[in-house]
């Protein structure tokens, strides 16, 4: 998850500084390119024509006056200013895009793990946890035939105690890690069954009450006991 976030904040910054790059080069094209005020056209007015040689008679008729030409008019071209401004407000755009990009990837980085996360470290609690239920029937299924119940001080009993004691343990844990009251619910059900089968346990190594009804009772726990680890393994909660 870590490694997946700095390679999304890596490419961010990557594609926040490619955007400033462009937006840069397109402000400098646009400024080498915009087009120089152009001088308007001078029109020169042709010259007159000389007067003719005078005349032995004088002429009444008074001489045409020279045609004079209009300046053409230049069109307008666009002002610099306009094209600045806009490279300008280009690259301000880029810049706030940009910044808001990094937000995002910073708070998606710093928040807290999703609810996938939870439920991924959630399954793995409860497999270990079923793992550990099934070396506690082992346990007490071995120290059966071992005859453990006869002998409250050998090994094979203390082993049976030591692992009823650290599957205790795992179901605090999970009861404490719970995310929904449905899973605190299965986690005191599995308690109350290991309880259960401890009883079963202690009726079992009291003076004169060893039997086949005993017997019957701590298998009929134990197979309670794994359904109830089974179903924290394996939730019917589709959400988790």
């Amino acid at each position: 998850m870590r490694r997946l976030v700095r390679s999304a904040l890596l490419a961010a910054i990557i594609l926040v500084t490619g955007c400033l790059a462009a937006a840069c080069v397109q402000s400098a094209s646009g400024a080498t390119t915009s087009p120089s005020p152009s001088a308007p056209a001078t029109a020169t007015a042709p010259s007159s024509p000389s007067p003719p040689p005078p005349s032995p008679t004088p002429s009444t008729a008074s001489t045409p006056a020279a045609p004079t030409t209009a300046a053409p008019t230049t069109p307008a071209s666009s002002s610099p200013e306009s094209s600045s401004g806009f490279s300008l407000n280009l690259i301000w755009l880029w810049i706030i895009l940009g910044a808001v990009v990094l937000v995002v990837i910073i708070v998606l980085a710093t928040r807290s793990p999703g609810r996938s996360d939870q439920a991924v470290l959630w399954r793995s609690r409860t497999a270990h946890t079923y793992e550990q239920g099934g070396a506690f029937d082992s346990a007490v299924r071995e120290g059966e035939r071992q005859g453990a119940f006869l002998d409250p001080d050998g090994a094979a009993w203390h082993h049976i105690q030591n692992r009823a004691h650290d599957l205790t343990e795992a179901l605090y844990i999970l009861r404490e890690e719970a995310l929904t009251e449905g899973q605190r619910a299965q986690v005191e059900d599995t308690l109350a069954a290991l309880q259960a089968v401890r009883y079963a346990l202690d009726a079992q190594v009291a003076p004169g009450a060893a039997g086949a009804q005993q017997s019957e009772t701590l298998h009929a726990r134990l197979a309670a006991l794994e359904s109830s680890l089974n179903a924290l393994r394996v939730p019917n909660d589709p959400l988790q």
